[in-house]
């Protein structure tokens, strides 16, 4: 297989993607593998790589004795178009063995527009899309991730779903698979639905619990770092210093479904920084979590990583940042902290954004401006939703008159979405603004908002988190609807170039579906996604 594939490479136009060989890659012989996982994220390298989430499991499972773990992500159209023409299944980058071959194809799903690309991926490695169609010999398909806090949309397609931390649940998953090698595909799913935190639809349970990490000091981390070839997304070692987000905005699913707040501590990420730089060179670490400035110790972790590392160039950076909880002048005072841009998320103006649960004042937010460009910040990114719950002409305008005097300070670059009612939220039952809503909204904010070249607006495209919300909020029905786009060509559809609503429209009406009953208020008492326990602190 892998001469073949070879074959194929001088004809792509990055390579790199399907070659494996990176740093820190690990490649376990396949003779003496009780259980073969084939791992993937459905985006391109470049993404999927950026993924911790997929880097932590990769690694996990490879500790394990007895198991291979290989990775495959979707191909450009380029690989695509050579894999059909040249009848070549889809194939793992460490071995170029067929991903059919495998006893696991696990999926991590973070963005409901790559439903589309799990199937993708199911019919280039020539295996089954439709669970009920699978035969003995087939892969079982085991699918995890933020997405799979509603798992109803997908139903048809996974065999097996993870709910919660992958850490917790996937040591388990895999003694099952262990213990019953050699059996029978179904007997083997009956068992594994049984485990806590894994639900299968071919033996439905009335709920299934998430599973989360208890101790996150002692948890796993990738210090064995792969290095890409080529460049990714998030080139950088992700050092995850915090899970969980005490906030409790309304509007927030991460902040809901990933609860318990945990922290790793001062010394433990020391030492994962130590290992990471020690076996990759990497020079920069982001402190990674919802809100590193909620981390306790914050203050702590930065003087030691800098004090360790002095005199090696190495920077520090936050890939997101509460202001009421960021200190500041510590970062300010730091030549090692990366001064690219920062950047925070008022969402909206100042008096919703108070009713949503997000407590940071207008005030706060431009004396940080202030103290930024005296420490050499010369950019703020700031992020803001349209379309809440409770939102009136009013709270665009404060937002509008906030940029404006952000931008008297610092050049500000206000990125704005549409807001997605989430599962599991405060704001779950909320309704999805009409298209004429969101352009009057529009509207309005860019006929308020500066002209100058110190403010740049970006919009994320309406019918794209239309689609969002339609599959978010789907349940076991909407199987169909995918499954037809798929056949019509959908693939990679969180990227602009392929989103193509009308497709979503059209399969809608040939299901004899309504698109309102997904996008409206929701009335019905039991929610698709109420059958997984999250083990909320408030309930709606």
């Amino acid at each position: 297989m892998e001469r073949h594939i070879e074959k194929l490479l001088p004809h792509v136009q990055v390579p790199v993607r399907y070659t494996g060989g990176e740093i820190n890659v690990c490649r376990k012989p396949h003779g003496d593998a009780r259980v073969k996982f084939a791992l993937c994220y459905p985006d391109l390298y470049e993404v999927g790589m950026s993924s911790l989430g997929i880097r932590i499991i990769y690694g996990l499972l490879n500790e394990i004795d007895g198991v291979v773990c290989e990775r495959v992500f979707c191909p450009e159209k380029d690989m695509e178009d050579l894999l059909k023409k040249n009848k070549n299944p889809l194939f793992t980058l460490e071995s170029k063995e067929p991903v059919k071959n495998f006893d696991v194809l696990g999926f991590s799903v973070s963005s409901e527009l790559n439903y589309t690309n799990v199937l993708n991926v199911l019919e280039l490695s020539e295996i089954p899309v439709l669970r009920s169609e699978r035969k003995e010999g087939d892969p079982l398909v085991i699918a995890g991730g933020n997405c799979i806090f509603n798992f109803a949309p997908l139903s048809a397609f996974i065999d097996c779903f993870a709910v919660g931390e992958g850490e917790e649940v996937i040591p388990e998953i895999t003694e099952v698979l262990k213990e019953k090698k050699g059996g029978k595909r179904e007997d083997i799913i009956a068992a594994l639905s049984k485990i806590e935190g894994v639900y299968a639809p071919a033996f439905p349970a009335e709920t299934v619990k998430k599973r989360f990490v208890k101790n996150f000091d002692a948890s796993f981390f990738p210090v064995k770092w792969l290095v890409p070839l080529t460049e990714v997304i998030h080139d950088r070692i992700s050092l995850e210093i915090m899970r969980g987000c005490g906030q409790g905005c309304f509007f927030c699913q991460a902040g809901s479904c990933w609860r318990p707040v945990r922290t790793r501590s001062v010394e433990t990420l020391a030492e994962i920084a130590r290992q990471a730089y020690k076996n990759t060179g990497y020079e920069e670490f982001s402190l990674l979590s919802f809100s590193s400035g909620d981390h306790p110790e914050i203050e702590r972790i930065f003087e030691k990583l800098l004090r360790d590392f002095a005199g090696r160039k190495v920077t520090l950076s936050f890939p997101s940042i509460r202001i009421d909880t960021f200190s500041f002048e510590l970062a300010a005072r730091t030549k090692e902290i990366k001064k690219t841009a920062l950047t925070f998320a008022p969402e909206t103006g100042e008096s919703l954004r108070f009713r949503i649960g997000k407590k940071i004042k207008d005030g706060e937010l431009t004396e940080l401006a202030r103290k930024a460009r005296a420490g050499g910040w010369r950019q703020i990114k700031l992020y803001f939703m349209l379309g809440l719950p409770g939102e009136e002409d009013s709270d665009i305008l404060d937002a509008a008159r906030l940029i404006n005097e952000l931008s008297k300070i610092l050049s500000v670059k206000a990125a704005f979405n549409t807001f997605i009612p989430k599962p599991h939220t405060v704001f779950e039952r909320r309704r999805f603004i009409t298209a004429e809503e969101y352009l009057f909204k529009k509207r309005l904010l860019v006929e308020n908002v500066w002209r100058n070249r110190h403010i740049r607006l970006t919009f994320h495209p309406y019918e794209m988190s239309r689609t969002e919300t339609l599959l978010g909020r789907g349940d076991e029905s909407l199987c169909a609807v995918i499954k037809r786009v798929r056949e019509k060509g959908g693939m990679r559809e969180n990227w602009d170039e392929h989103f193509r609503p009308s497709v979503w429209e059209e399969s809608f009406r040939e299901e004899n579906m309504d698109v309102s009953a997904y996008l409206g208020e929701l009335k019905q008492d039991v929610l698709p996604w109420h059958k997984i326990n999250i083990k909320m602190t408030s309930s709606i």
